[in-house]
């Protein structure tokens, strides 16, 4: 759809963890849309977000969010009662993919390869040393991750049985509901899926240690390679069908994105879906669409056209 007559909204900053990334892709999304000649107005999204949408009579919303309060499927539900059409998924998608143990869940039972893992509720400090004697021997390396949370805060790596009580306790300060994932060892890479279609791939090389918060948004700690150089052919048209067949399974739309773990066998292992993904200098999504032969002002103009009118708008 055209909007280039509408008020739009870039919503940005939020309630989360994940306020400073926000506002770096929005800031760069509203930029881009002005340079693209767009009436857009930057909007940091807080707890008097109706208000602000009325007052600067916003006729759509692209979503840049981050985690809770603005990825979760929340402020979805709060345009889809507005009646204000907005970029990205809907409730119902953006709150699975946030989820990480129900997105697991899904691709579970949708038959697509997901990690082994299992679910604790962390709720109070003494709980961690009889969960750590809890688990099972031989498990290690175990990923610990914040059920509810993205930008990998709060996520750990757990090499040895000392490491595990520290990783479980800076997940649950961020998610008392805490999973633990079996490592998959591979290449680790990224789907882009714009409007239904697959981008190019792009695999994540950190330079040391893992994809964690500060490998990802801190310049030169991580290499991105587009395409990825060793993977064959096979594991390539692997990848893509399994990420795609994860995106139609969540109900995405518009831009998301499917994190994988590509085994020795080719196999490609679906690690989550982030329904927003970040668009900062370091980012991803936009690394893929400059390889498909996308400018980042001509996604983000693709995104905004990508906007979907509320379910409840009776003129849908």
């Amino acid at each position: 759809m055209d909007w280039r007559n509408a008020r739009i909204g870039v919503l940005m900053g939020g309630l989360s963890e994940e306020r400073p990334v926000s506002l770096k892709s929005g800031t760069a999304m509203h930029s881009a849309l002005v340079r693209k000649g767009y009436r857009a107005t930057a909007i940091d999204a807080g707890r008097d977000l109706p208000e602000v949408l009325r007052r600067e009579e916003i006729e759509v919303a692209v979503i840049a969010l981050h985690g809770p309060w603005g990825e979760d499927g929340v402020v979805q539900g709060l345009l889809e009662v507005m009646g204000i059409p907005y970029t990205g998924s809907g409730v119902l998608a953006s709150a699975l993919c946030m989820d990480k143990t129900l997105a697991k869940r899904l691709l579970r039972d949708g038959g697509l390869p997901t990690p082994p893992w299992w679910e604790v509720n962390v709720t109070h400090p003494d709980q961690l040393n009889r969960m750590v004697e809890a688990l099972p021997p031989g498990e290690l390396p175990l990923f610990i991750k914040p059920v509810g949370s993205g930008s990998s805060v709060g996520v750990a790596r757990a090499a040895t049985p000392e490491e595990l009580a520290p990783a479980l306790a800076a997940a649950a300060a961020v998610s008392p509901r805490v999973l633990i994932e079996k490592e998959a060892k591979g290449t680790e890479i990224t789907l882009s899926v714009l409007d239904g279609e697959p981008l190019p791939l792009v695999e994540v090389r950190p330079l040391s240690g893992f994809y964690d918060y500060v490998n990802k948004y801190t310049s030169g700690r991580t290499q991105y390679l587009c395409p990825p150089p060793d993977l064959s052919t096979t594991a390539v048209d692997r990848a893509v069908e399994t990420g795609l067949a994860a995106y139609r399974l969540a109900g995405c739309r518009g831009l998301a994105r499917v994190d994988m773990i590509v085994d020795d066998r080719d196999q490609p292992w679906v690690l989550e879906l982030n329904t927003i993904p970040g668009m900062t200098e370091l980012s991803l999504a936009p690394q893929a669409a400059r390889a498909a032969g996308m400018s980042f002002d001509d996604l983000v103009e693709r995104i905004l056209n990508g906007a979907a009118r509320p379910a409840c708008d009776a003129s849908s």
